[in-house]
């Protein structure tokens, strides 16, 4: 659901690259950027995470970081 929010909000956006990081499989980087909940969204020293995120929530927290 997170990410096909994160799909559609960013559909036109060529400079964003997303980076998907399998925590199952690299949990030495899931501690190294301190990802303790599942989806996490990392933008510089910004996270937005949690067990349900919703397209408003998604969206509020891009259009924070582009206004910073």
């Amino acid at each position: 659901m997170a990410r096909k929010a994160l799909d559609e909000l960013l559909k036109d956006r060529k400079d964003v690259e997303i980076e998907e990081v399998e925590i199952i499989t690299n949990p030495l980087r899931a501690l190294k950027d301190r990802i303790k909940i599942i989806p996490t969204f990392t933008i510089g020293d910004e996270k937005l995470s949690g067990i349900l995120l919703s397209r408003s929530k998604i969206e509020q927290f891009l259009q924070r970081i582009e206004n910073s």
